[in-house]
């Protein structure tokens, strides 16, 4: 079952690249970069990053109106910008760093971006929100919605931080962090702005066989990039649903275990052969020697340093 999902997988890889592509390909950008993810059924989630240095872009305008809300954070103060709704002015001034906006499709919006911009962007559309209703047993928000001249929020603005080491290197960030991450935003997004209540029970734990099962499975294809959802399908859980429980029964994200898992096996490898530290990083399910080595001395103890232990 795993080798045919992650065959899948790689199948559908094109497909998530021209997704993520369509949906800033209005934006004239000086540098972008973008983590795909897939949504608890067939939806996908979208985190951006769209970078102007110059002035005077002129209008963006998606492609066409459609059931998605894009959610801004500004990550630095954009000077004058006009934003019209449905042809209509809705707003018209500066929007300060940290200011978080949601933009809804269906209202046709037009933004003249008059000044230099670094925005995050995250795009998630009405099925995102439904599949995360229907996983928590709740009536999916009708809308997403915030003033027009945004607000300051305090938790989206420290998720756009923390997510802004994975969008300068999204080709490390890997399918299990990506799933988690957009699909914690997606449920704080229909919470926050579309006023969706929590679940009655929302502290589900992993029994400790379904805890042996995962990290097993973990151990098996640590060297690959296994998703939450295959993770979680063979635990019978949804990816929200495993990530949720995994952390409260282990302390720590699905991802984060693999990435100490993943550090210990390279240890090993680099005691106990000579096998080059370029070979290690990939038979060890990094994206490179140098995400390796970033992870390495962020994770390893100090006493062990790289090309310790090596015959």
């Amino acid at each position: 079952m795993i080798a045919t999902i992650e065959k899948q997988q790689e199948q559908k890889l094109e497909s998530d690249h021209q997704y993520a592509q369509r949906q800033v390909r209005q934006f004239k950008t000086d540098a972008l970069s973008q983590i795909v993810a897939s949504g608890l059924g067939n939806s996908k989630l979208l985190v951006s990053r769209v970078r102007r240095d110059a002035p005077d872009h002129g209008f963006a305008t998606p492609t066409r109106p459609d059931s998605v809300y894009s959610i801004l954070v500004q990550l630095r103060t954009q000077e004058r910008r006009e934003l019209y709704l449905n042809d209509r002015l809705a707003h018209q001034g500066a929007f300060p760093e940290r200011t978080v906006s949601v933009v809804d499709h269906w209202q046709r919006p037009k933004a003249n971006l008059l000044s230099a911009f670094d925005t995050i962007i995250f795009t998630v559309p009405q099925s995102a929100l439904n599949e995360v209703a229907e996983d928590q047993g709740v009536r999916p928000p009708e809308t997403l919605a915030c003033e027009v001249q945004g607000r300051f929020d305090d938790t989206l603005w420290s998720l756009a931080q923390s997510l802004l080491p994975a969008l300068e290197r999204p080709e490390e960030a890997g399918l299990m962090y990506a799933e988690r991450v957009l699909l914690a935003s997606t449920t704080y997004f229909a919470h926050a702005f579309g006023g969706m209540r929590p679940p009655a029970d929302a502290g589900h734990r992993l029994s400790a066989k379904q805890v042996d099962s995962a990290l097993d499975l973990m151990h098996d294809h640590f060297g690959t990039d296994l998703s939450l959802s295959v993770l979680a399908a063979e635990m019978n859980l949804t990816a929200s649903q495993f990530a949720r429980a995994f952390r409260r029964t282990t302390g720590k994200t699905p991802d984060g275990w693999m990435r100490l898992h993943r550090i210990e096996q390279a240890k090993t490898m680099m005691r106990h052969s000579s096998t080059p530290i370029e070979h290690i990083a990939l038979l060890c399910g990094f994206a490179t020697s140098g995400h390796f080595t970033r992870i390495f001395r962020t994770l390893s103890a100090p006493r062990l340093r790289l090309g310790a232990g090596r015959s």
